[in-house]
């Protein structure tokens, strides 16, 4: 399994599911097993709001960005 993100990577939600861009931070919380090849991601914002995320609706945040 290769990954394309780390556990502590903070992240910003780029195809989000809603249909609307979630311009929030997230931060990876830990992998999840795959499912059909596609491997998931745990992500949390400061709210507490959890997420299974794919690599492909992500996107690392900026260097400068604060979770």
């Amino acid at each position: 399994m290769t990954n394309a993100f780390h556990v502590g990577q903070l992240v910003r939600v780029t195809r989000p599911s809603s249909g609307y861009a979630d311009r929030r931070i997230y931060c990876i919380l830990c992998m999840v097993a795959e499912e059909r090849g596609i491997p998931l991601y745990r992500i949390k914002n400061t709210v507490g709001a959890e997420r299974l995320v794919s690599a492909e609706e992500i996107e690392p945040a900026a260097l400068t960005a604060l979770p």
